[in-house]
């Protein structure tokens, strides 16, 4: 098992506008029914980490929120609180600098070889003791000094994901030939009728001591700004139990960081690197069109349109999410969207163009409706 996990809880979530907003961004909603996002990737880290602390990264605006998600885990998880340590970011910086802050503060309470977790707030997976086994397998790879990801298996040609290239096996892995950008279609075609590439999860394994040498080798702007951050990642115990960072202590260091993710910044660099195919269930619900692939529970946040609530009229294949009820006629395959007072309709397979709609929001000065 790992020895602690680190949580990227940090985005917004724009392409599942308007369900997910500025003040309630998306790892606070309820996927498929049943726990939140936060709560499932907390869900994960209690089944894959023996003893060992849950560091959240997220945006100093995001601690309370989901400091109350997290209480609502005590009833099924007890002490899970106490566990828990919140490092809340002045300003994102993608996920290099979040990973590296959670690292340098784990650096100061656990050994150089301990194993460490790094799972996002956003995804949904399943089920834990599926996922536990595979990250045992990447803890035992990274002990030999690999910086593991975990690979999605692809069941059709995605244009939307990064693909990583598997090479020579290691273990229950393979050491990772390259990382590629989001293909067009024929390129993923091609991948997945070869064979040999997987999705790139977003999810890693390695040890402190690894992780730092490498951040030092090929990201060290970054690595020397988190090595002098001196006392700015101290922390002090909250009511509940938890701990937190005082986030205005991070501001100077924080001001200086690039904005940068660990694919660019590390892992695409570094010779070291694993990937553990996963055979746990997985989904990035990065859009409405794999929210609408996720299994329906009894939840409103995802539901397809034979729900109570739901009229059809000569129309089929809809995706409704809406806290209203609505009727759809003579139309099909869509997406129906009504939350927190906004609605959107898109075609079903266009649901990446909705992050074209909150930065037009942006650039239009609407901020009301993000």
């Amino acid at each position: 098992m790992a020895d602690a996990t680190i949580i990227l809880a940090g985005g917004v979530g724009t392409r599942l506008w308007p369900a997910s907003l500025r003040e309630s961004p998306k790892q606070l909603l309820r996927i498929g029914g049943g726990p939140s996002l936060i709560q499932r990737a907390i869900t994960l880290a209690v089944a894959a980490t023996a003893v060992g602390p849950i560091v959240i990264v997220t945006h100093r605006d995001h601690v309370r929120a989901i400091e109350e998600h997290v209480a609502q885990l005590e009833i099924d998880a007890p002490g899970v609180s106490g566990r828990v340590v919140y490092l809340p970011e002045p300003v994102g910086r993608n996920t290099a600098p979040a990973i590296a802050l959670g690292i340098i503060y784990l650096r100061s309470i656990l050994p150089g070889d301990a194993q460490v977790l790094v799972l996002t707030a956003d995804h949904v997976i399943g089920p834990p003791d599926q996922f536990a086994s595979d990250a045992a397998a990447a803890c035992e790879l990274a002990a030999s000094g690999n910086l593991v990801c975990f690979g999605i298996t692809p069941d059709r040609p995605e244009t939307g994901y990064g693909y990583i290239r598997a090479g020579v096996q290691r273990g229950r892995g393979f050491q990772v030939d390259a990382f590629t950008e989001k293909p067009d279609l024929p390129t993923a075609q091609e991948y997945l009728s070869r064979g040999g590439y997987y999705w790139n999860a977003g999810m890693f394994c390695f040890s402190i001591g690894g992780f730092l040498t490498e951040m030092g080798n090929h990201a060290p702007e970054i690595a020397a700004a988190f090595m002098d951050s001196g006392d700015a990642v101290g922390t002090e115990e909250t009511p509940a139990g938890s701990r937190t960072a005082d986030p205005d202590g991070l501001a100077t260091l924080y001001a200086g960081l690039p904005r940068i993710s660990i694919d660019y910044a590390l892992m695409e660099k570094s010779p070291h690197v694993a990937v553990v195919p996963a055979t746990f269930s997985w989904s990035d619900v990065g859009s409405w069109d794999e929210v609408a692939r996720v299994p329906r529970d009894s939840s409103r946040d995802t539901a397809d349109a034979d729900r109570p609530g739901v009229i059809e009229v000569e129309a089929d294949g809809n995706h409704v999410d809406s806290d209203l009820p609505v009727a759809i006629c003579g139309v099909s395959d869509i997406h129906v969207v009504v939350r927190n007072g906004k609605v959107l309709v898109c075609r079903r397979g266009s649901s990446q163009l909705v992050k074209q709609v909150v930065e037009t929001a942006e650039s239009a000065d609407m901020r009301d409706l993000l």
